[in-house]
């Protein structure tokens, strides 16, 4: 024989349970979507490493923050696409200080790279072929001299080796972009601006809706120059 038992519930027990379950639920999707909107590199999971990328979602993040301070605006896409635009200008019309590439928040993103050996998986360090033309990198500052242009640059290229490329290449479905990424193995260290422009012209506002070409953008536009301008300071 079945007994059940009747448990007799309050108006003000129902309403308090009401108010914890609105809570437990906005917990929730607020939590949902803070992860959504911090997973840029979510889908090269399969070939990079958890900690890959945790910090190239902490370098994209680190990006956007700095672009929106930038724009004074909140609009992710439009700052993307604005920063792709100024960059690749010609003649250049952006007003990017050096601090807004090399500061405590880029510097320690790089310091988790090279720690947790991303770096490496990203870049590889460029070796003039002295036999090719010479391409010419943008410079970010009326301060840099004329003659500075003939000291040797340390600079770094994508790794073509690299597991970061490999998993763009993969993962990426925007051939046109990734055929940008590419060339690099053909022509070595391509200037920033060049690479802007090409990116430029094939990517919309609404194309930044995909967060992997936030992530690309990240990598081969903003801390290319981090890189650069680290290791090279202004004077």
């Amino acid at each position: 024989m079945l007994t059940f038992l009747t448990i007799r519930v309050s108006p003000n027990t129902s309403k308090m349970t009401n108010k914890i379950l609105l809570l437990f639920l906005i917990t929730i999707l607020f939590s949902c979507t803070s992860q959504k909107e911090s997973n840029y590199a979510g889908k090269l999971a399969g070939c990079l490493d958890e900690n890959d990328i945790k910090f190239l979602n902490e370098a994209t993040l680190v990006f956007r923050g700095e672009l929106a301070e930038h724009y004074h605006q909140k609009n992710e896409n439009k700052n993307f696409k604005s920063y792709l635009e100024d960059l690749s200008a010609i003649p250049p019309n952006y007003d990017f200080s050096p601090d807004f590439y090399v500061n405590e928040r880029t510097v320690g993103i790089l310091k988790k790279l090279k720690e947790n050996g991303t770096f490496q998986k990203i870049w590889t360090k460029y070796e003039e072929n002295n036999s090719e033309e010479e391409i010419a990198i943008i410079s970010l500052s009326d301060e840099i001299e004329e003659e500075s242009e003939l000291e040797e640059l340390i600079t770094y290229v994508l790794n073509p080796d690299g597991d970061y490329l490999k998993c763009i290449n993969s993962n990426y479905t925007n051939e046109t972009i990734k055929e940008v990424l590419n060339a690099q193995k053909k022509y070595g260290d391509i200037s920033p601006s060049i690479i802007a422009g090409a990116m430029n012209s094939k990517l919309k506002e609404e194309d930044f809706e995909n967060d992997m070409t936030k992530l690309v953008v990240t990598i081969a536009l903003y801390y290319n120059m981090v890189n650069l301008l680290r290791d090279n300071p202004i004077n």
